[in-house]
């Protein structure tokens, strides 16, 4: 077997340096070696996990995919939806609020690449291009055989405390952000460097508990300035500067139904700046979010999707207590405290009619609770802002969607409300083997 290893060293380098099209067609006459060498193994009485050979022949051919995520956009808004996310009153100003131009955009392509590095560990990374730019969104490495339902996991990544923020945008059912994450967090999400920890209870039923503790870099909840950035006016403060824990329940259903409820709370630093013309400041203190989520899933008996219901729902509440640390143009109320105070939810539902097709609802309100005590002891009240979303998509094929969604939203900006239409025509297209996605 030593002779036929080292035959088949040769090969692999040669394939590789040749840079050949096989290591990622799917006939891999690789794959098909490496399914050899494992049989051959097994029948030598050879345990998988000692195949050092085996591994490397893996980490040849790990799994590629691109998702290409491009729309055609339209909107009524008198100074574009992108402006309006952004000065939402309660919320604003809000960075990196999301928006689309009017016409065609390509929002993203993504590139997908995943593979088990070895009996202990795999590791994924997703890196989003657009037309200006490209970035690295999630490098994870995470264990795989740690004992009592443990598992780990390190690097940069989406946090998981809630199923919208650990989706990509191509595994949404509508084509934009809830409205509550997307004020409170930005159009990213939660995204972050850090260590996640989670375990697997021994229920009879599905029991998840997890907690992480990251940087805390996002500018709208857990940024951090500094001394550089604040001109020496705020402090430093070392990471991780913010910590979660979330928890996610699946009780034992019947049939095709199945359900996940999940509760979740974030706490950490946070500095910010203000200064709107008229009134500046540098802000130091800390920020938290808590709330609950749930999703509900009907795999109905048929063909391509007909009969199948998704419901899902959040509901997330974030506080601020920040104090003023300096300010030019109010001295005298340095030391004082800005607590920020406001709330949202969602509810949304998809349905197959028809095989490979599905209609869905979208309801997002947000400001129930909306209100903002300065640093002089005055305090604002917001009005509520809501929206309403609609879409019908078609699937010819597992690696392909187009969407046609309307929404509808009332906005409050600056005091005065604005209603906005948008209609958005979307084209969504995999090229390669995309991991499968999760609950």
């Amino acid at each position: 077997m030593a002779t036929r290893y080292k035959n088949l060293t040769v090969t692999i380098v040669a394939a590789v340096l040749s840079g050949s099209a096989p290591l990622l067609a799917g006939d891999d006459p690789l794959q098909a070696m490496l399914n050899q060498i494992r049989e051959e193994e097994q029948t030598a009485g050879v345990a998988a996990p000692s195949s050092g050979l085996a591994s490397a022949i893996q980490s040849f051919n790990p799994d590629i995919s691109v998702v290409i995520d491009s729309m055609v956009h339209g909107d009524d808004a008198r100074r574009g939806i992108g402006r309006i996310l952004e000065g939402t009153d309660g919320f604003g100003p809000v960075r990196e609020p999301g928006g689309f131009d009017d016409g065609f955009n390509l929002r993203e392509a993504e590139l997908f690449i995943s593979s088990v590095v070895d009996p202990y560990f795999r590791a994924y990374t997703s890196i989003v291009v657009t037309e200006d730019d490209a970035a690295l969104e999630e490098v994870v490495v995470q264990t795989t055989g740690l004992p009592y339902g443990l598992q780990l996991k390190g690097g940069k990544f989406l946090s998981e405390f809630s199923r919208s923020n650990s989706q990509h945008p191509h595994d949404w059912d509508f084509v934009d952000r809830p409205l509550v994450s997307g004020l409170i967090f930005g159009d990213g999400g939660l995204v972050e460097k850090g260590v996640q920890l989670s375990w697997l209870a021994p229920t009879p039923f599905h029991l998840l508990l997890g907690t992480e503790a990251l940087q805390g870099e996002n500018e709208n909840m857990f940024g951090h300035l500094g001394r550089d950035d604040s001109g020496g006016t705020l402090t430093d403060h070392s990471g991780p500067r913010l910590w979660l824990q979330w928890i996610k329940i699946a009780p034992p259903l019947w049939g095709g139904h199945e359900a996940q409820f999940g509760l979740f709370h974030g706490y950490g630093r946070h500095q910010d700046e203000w200064d709107d013309g008229i009134n500046d400041g540098w802000f130091d203190g800390h920020s938290r979010f808590l709330g609950t989520d749930f999703v509900y899933k009907y795999d109905a008996p048929h063909a391509y999707g007909k009969g199948d219901v998704t419901v899902q729902g959040e509901y997330m509440y974030r506080g601020k207590d920040l104090t003023l640390e300096a300010s030019q143009s109010s001295p005298g109320l340095v030391g004082n405290s800005r607590v920020d105070q406001q709330d949202g939810l969602y509810l949304q539902g998809a349905y197959g009619f028809a095989p490979r097709w599905r209609a869905g609802l979208r309801w997002d309100y947000v400001g129930l609770t909306n209100r903002s005590r300065l640093p002089d002891r005055t305090t604002q009240r917001f009005d509520e802002t809501h929206r309403l979303s609609a879409m019908i998509d078609f699937s010819p094929t597992e690696f392909s969607r187009l969407r046609l969604q309307v929404n509808r939203g009332e906005y409050f900006v600056d005091g005065e409300r604005e209603e906005v239409y948008q209609v958005f025509f979307q084209a969504l297209f995999t090229l390669g083997a995309h991991g499968a996605h999760k609950f």
